[in-house]
Order: C-alpha cells, then sequence, then structure tokens
C-alpha cells in the first residue's frame, strides 16, 4: 500500500512538472496564438459538420458534430495533446531556422 502511495505521489508530481513546462513554453504571446491557430485547425472537422448541419438543413450532421466535439473533449481523448505538441513542433522549427538565418548572416 505504500509503494502504491509513494507511486502515486510520483506521478502526480510528474504530472505537475510537466504543467509547468508547458505553460513555460507557450506564456509567449506568439505561441498562445500559434496554439490557438492549431486549435482550431485540428477541430476543423467539428466545425465542419455544424456547417454543413447549417448549410443543408441536416439534422443528423448536427449529431455527429456534438458527438465528435464531445469525443474530442473527453479526459482521456488526444485533442489538447495534440495541439501542444503540434504547436511546440512548429515552434522549434522556427526557432532553428531563425538560428540558421541569425547565422548566416
Amino acid at each position: 500500500m505504500k509503494a502504491l502511495k509513494t507511486w502515486i505521489i510520483k506521478l502526480k508530481d510528474k504530472g505537475i512538472e510537466f504543467l509547468k513546462w508547458v505553460w513555460k513554453e507557450v506564456k509567449d504571446w506568439r505561441t498562445l496564438v500559434l496554439l490557438a491557430i492549431v486549435c482550431i485547425v485540428v477541430s476543423l472537422p467539428v466545425w465542419g459538420c455544424y456547417l454543413l448541419g447549417y448549410i443543408f438543413n441536416w439534422e443528423w450532421a448536427f449529431w455527429v458534430a456534438t458527438a465528435m466535439w464531445g469525443f474530442w473533449m473527453l479526459p482521456g481523448a488526444p485533442f489538447w495533446a495534440l495541439s501542444i505538441s503540434i504547436t511546440l513542433a512548429i515552434k522549434k522549427i522556427y526557432q532553428k531556422k531563425k538560428a540558421k538565418e541569425n547565422i548566416e548572416a
């Protein structure tokens, strides 16, 4: 029982450390804007379904879009993990490109 308790505490500490690292990386306003854009792009199928339902008056499209959005917002769904990782990857590529341009200049 004690081993389980220490494992849970260690897991909680690692989770808090990870969230602090993510917050440190995303604090820049440019990164926040990039994260917002990535979130919009990742959730485009949901908004596309809503749009199709609105244009063609398809009630089932609203249900599908709501179900997709409900799935994406579940705690185990990869929406935020995908959005944050794509944002940080784009940020890292931009930083490498910028550093390479500064070296050449």
